[in-house]
C-alpha cells in the first residue's frame, strides 16, 4: 500500500459491474477518504455494490473550483483522495484533468488505476490493423459543424474513435458515410451490457444499417481510415 497522500484516478466499469479492478476495489477499501465524482448518484450504486462507504463529493464540468480546493485541502491534511467518472477511464471527456493539474501543481502525486475504457474496448474488437488511433470524443451537435469537424478528422491516417448518443447517432452515421464514403466501420452499442452490440459495416452498406438500428444505448464507433 502507498503510505502518502496521493489521489488516484480510478476507472470504474462502463456498463458491467464487475469490470473493476482487484486493486481499485483495495484501494477504494482500504486507502481513500473522500470519492471526488461526477455524479454522486452513479458512484454511489458502484460504492453499494461492493459494500464500500465513502464521503463522496461531486465534481462535474459545471462545478466550482470549491471541490478541487476541498481535494487540496484533504490532501495537506494528510488524506488520501479518489476521483472516477460516472464510467470508464477518467480524464477522458470529462472535467478530471482540471482536478489532476491542481493536484500536481501543488506538489502531490497522481497515480493511476487503470481499467475500463470505451475506446479501447471497441480498437481492440475492430479489426482494424495499425499502430495509430485517434479519440475525437463527441462531435458537433450542428450539421454544417459535424461535416467539417469529420472532414478534418479525414486527414488522419488510422483508426478514429468517436463518442455519440442514441438520439443522434443516425445523423453522425449518415455524415460519416458522406465524409468516408468508402471506408470500414465498426459500431459498439452498451458495450459490456446486457444488449451489447458490436456492429461491422462499411459506408456502403450503411442505408441498411440505419433502417435497422436500434436508437437506445451509448454508441462508439470506430472509422477505419487509411491514407
Amino acid at each position: 500500500m502507498e503510505n502518502s497522500p496521493r489521489l488516484y484516478v480510478i476507472a470504474t466499469p462502463i456498463g458491467n459491474l464487475k469490470d473493476i479492478t482487484l486493486r481499485a476495489l483495495e484501494v477504494l477499501k482500504e486507502e481513500v477518504s473522500i470519492l471526488f465524482c461526477e455524479d454522486t448518484r452513479v458512484s454511489a450504486r458502484l460504492l453499494s455494490h461492493y459494500g464500500i462507504h465513502l464521503q463522496l463529493i461531486s465534481l462535474h464540468a459545471h462545478s466550482t473550483n470549491k471541490p478541487i480546493d476541498n481535494a487540496i485541502k484533504a490532501l495537506k491534511e494528510g488524506k488520501t483522495v479518489a476521483y472516477v467518472s460516472d464510467c470508464g477511464t477518467p480524464g477522458i471527456s470529462d472535467p478530471g484533468s482540471k482536478l489532476v493539474e491542481a493536484v500536481s501543481d501543488a506538489g502531490f502525486t497522481v497515480t493511476p488505476l487503470p481499467g475500463a475504457s470505451a475506446v479501447t474496448s471497441l480498437i481492440s474488437v475492430s479489426g482494424f490493423s495499425g499502430k495509430q488511433f485517434i479519440f475525437a470524443g463527441f462531435i458537433s451537435k450542428k450539421p454544417g459543424r459535424r461535416i467539417n469537424e469529420l472532414t478534418e478528422l479525414k486527414k488522419f491516417d488510422g483508426t478514429i474513435v468517436i463518442y455519440e448518443s442514441p438520439h443522434r447517432i443516425k445523423k453522425t452515421l449518415e455524415a460519416i458515410c458522406e465524409v468516408f464514403p468508402d471506408t470500414s466501420i465498426t459500431i459498439g452499442r452498451e458495450i459490456t451490457k446486457k444488449f451489447e452490440e458490436i456492429i461491422r459495416t462499411n459506408s456502403a452498406n450503411m442505408r441498411f444499417l440505419l433502417d435497422n438500428l436500434t436508437e437506445k444505448g451509448e454508441f462508439s464507433i470506430a472509422i477505419h481510415n487509411k491514407l
